[in-house]
């Protein structure tokens, strides 16, 4: 996985541990303009894989969690998201009590943010990357290349 995938998707994870759920991330990147949801990408990518290029030192225990209890994405039926039959994305309720759950044991206090304000906060967290080489950034990120000013 490149660095620029990798650097957003641990972006996208501290805003699920602190703001949000995967639905509501990905339906405020989806609504501002990228192609796909950053949570429903990993799931198609394989969150075994995904874990599997980070490094410990910046791993949320969201992410490790899911992976241990076979929340590997979609060719395994769920991962953010459940996959019934192979088909599209269906939310998952569990999720969010996941990572409600790791929050509350980390003693970290969750504060809900609107979907402009998710999507501000995450260009905060990686305007520099995206901003480095936007080619990559479209290509892997489905970023919306004629948004690159609005960031």
């Amino acid at each position: 996985m490149a660095p620029l995938q990798t650097a957003f998707w641990r972006a996208c994870e501290r805003l699920l541990y602190l703001h949000t759920t995967p639905w509501e991330l990905d339906d405020a990147l989806v609504a501002w303009g990228y192609g796909i949801g950053p949570c429903e990408a990993q799931d198609l990518v394989g969150l075994d894989a995904v874990l599997a290029a980070r490094s410990g030192s910046d791993v949320s225990p969201i992410l490790p969690r899911m992976v241990a209890e076979g929340r590997l994405g979609k060719r395994y039926g769920w991962g953010y998201y459940r996959y019934p039959g192979g088909g599209g994305a269906v939310i998952d309720p569990l999720i969010e009590d996941l990572i409600c759950e790791e929050a509350w044991f980390a003693k970290v206090k969750r504060q809900e943010l609107s979907a402009e304000a998710l999507v501000a906060r995450l260009h905060d967290d990686v305007r520099q990357l995206l901003q480095s080489d936007i080619e990559a950034a479209v290509r892997l990120l489905h970023f919306p290349a004629d948004q690159m000013a609005a960031i």
